[in-house]
């Protein structure tokens, strides 16, 4: 069993039962991730940082309603999914594709082939992007992304692969350039 939800579990057990240090640890262990992947959506970090604000406190108060103190982490990256994506159709859809910078995840790497897998990435349309990120940089599972953004388990296995494909497009694309 994973040691991490293990841990999660733990403290959601002691702040239901009003520790307000596990509460503090918790926000700390996961603020800067769900940040990432709101940033990921709505390409505003800024807006992102608040986004999450708003879902701690949602997470927070609903952490009695949540089952299985084990599924924190999916539980958690799904509302804050749903508020970026509240806040993506409130805009002007112009705002909503615009262009973003390279995410931080990419920003320190100073190797050539590193920095053509960025651009890669970046030019990924928003769904390919959320999905590789999810996977890969996030860590989760098919079963935890399948739940964060309401879609079958099946389909986020096709989505990686295609995903995945185009990457390898957006890359050969960019290295040759």
């Amino acid at each position: 069993m994973n040691h991490n939800l293990v841990f999660d579990a733990i403290l959601i057990t002691r702040i239901r039962e009003g520790d307000r240090k596990a509460q503090e640890l918790l926000i700390k262990r996961w603020h800067k991730r769900l940040i990432s992947f709101s940033y990921k959506l709505t390409k505003n970090l800024e807006v992102a940082q608040d986004v999450v604000q708003d879902c701690w406190i949602i997470i927070i108060k609903s952490l009695r309603k949540l089952k299985d103190p084990k599924k924190f982490k999916s539980w958690a990256f799904r509302i804050v999914h749903n508020k970026s994506i509240d806040w993506i159709r409130k805009q002007k859809p112009s705002l909503a594709l615009e262009d973003s910078t390279i995410d931080g995840y990419y920003e320190s790497e100073a190797e050539d082939k590193n920095l053509q897998v960025a651009a890669a990435f970046k030019k990924l349309k928003d769904k390919d992007r959320i999905i590789l990120s999810l996977f890969y940089l996030e860590g989760n599972t098919i079963y935890e992304i399948a739940e964060i953004l309401g879609i079958p388990t099946g389909t986020v296995k096709s989505r990686i692969f295609y995903a995945r494909e185009h990457l390898k497009k957006k890359f050969k694309d960019v290295y040759h350039e």
